[in-house]
């Protein structure tokens, strides 16, 4: 799917994500006609605020932004990237102390089920839902840009191998390469779902996911890269000077 936005909301997890962001948007020339919004950090906040939002604000399109941890080679420390779906990880049974994890749509379960919406049609949300991506993005782009999948968690990872182990157990659920970890994403496309708004995420790199030395990670590159890429890629964000 193709963004064509014309009353965006931006929602940003954390105050200093979206000061940091405003101060990398300042020296391309502002926001624009952009409404900024805090979604809260986690998935429980994210999924209350962002309805929250919603309802306060009936945008056409919402774009998620916000820093992430790398889970794929190939995404480097101090990138932004589009998301083409995203993925929720330990919303079913198990997964510590040794157990398996076993997902809610191996179980046989969805997340929501609802028998009918506004237009009348069902609702069916399970462990992934796709995204909207921008138009910059084509069959002549790299195939990550054409297609990657989110991972939301509600901790973040706390080593590499945990990183690893999630990724993998959520290998069969995606379309696309996981090459990010997020914890706010699943919940505020879930809302948007609920609300038929059509939602974008994109996420700088801060860090790899599972690192906790944050003398490693790259938190005002990550915002950086994410405002250069809002200003190339979404109309409301191209501003002149």
């Amino acid at each position: 799917m193709v963004a064509n936005v014309s009353r965006p909301l931006l929602l940003v997890p954390t105050a200093m994500e979206r000061e940091r962001l405003i101060a990398a948007f300042a020296h391309r020339g502002g926001v624009g006609q952009w409404q900024i919004e805090l979604c809260g950090f986690g998935v429980i906040a994210a999924a209350a605020l962002t309805t929250r939002h919603l309802i306060r604000h009936r945008p056409d399109h919402v774009v998620l932004a916000g820093i992430a941890g790398t889970l794929h080679p190939d995404i480097a420390v101090g990138s932004a990237v589009w998301f083409s779906e995203v993925l929720c990880d330990g919303i079913g049974v198990g997964g510590e102390f040794g157990d398996p994890f076993i997902s809610a749509s191996e179980l046989g379960w969805s997340q929501v089920n609802l028998p009918g919406a506004e237009d009348g049609n069902p609702i069916e949300i399970s462990d992934r839902l796709p995204l909207m991506l921008p138009t910059t993005v084509t069959p002549d782009s790299s195939p990550l840009e054409r297609a990657s999948s989110l991972l939301t968690v509600c901790a973040a990872s706390a080593s590499p191998a945990m990183a690893a182990c999630r990724r993998e157990r959520a290998r069969d659920q995606a379309t696309a390469d996981l090459v990010a970890e997020d914890m706010e994403g699943f919940a505020v496309a879930t809302a948007c779902r609920l609300a038929n708004v059509p939602l974008s995420i994109i996420r700088g790199i801060s860090n790899i996911a599972g690192d906790r030395d944050h003398r490693r990670w790259e938190i005002d590159l990550a915002i950086d890269r994410i405002a250069e890429r809002l200003a190339r890629d979404l109309p409301p964000f191209q501003t002149t000077v």
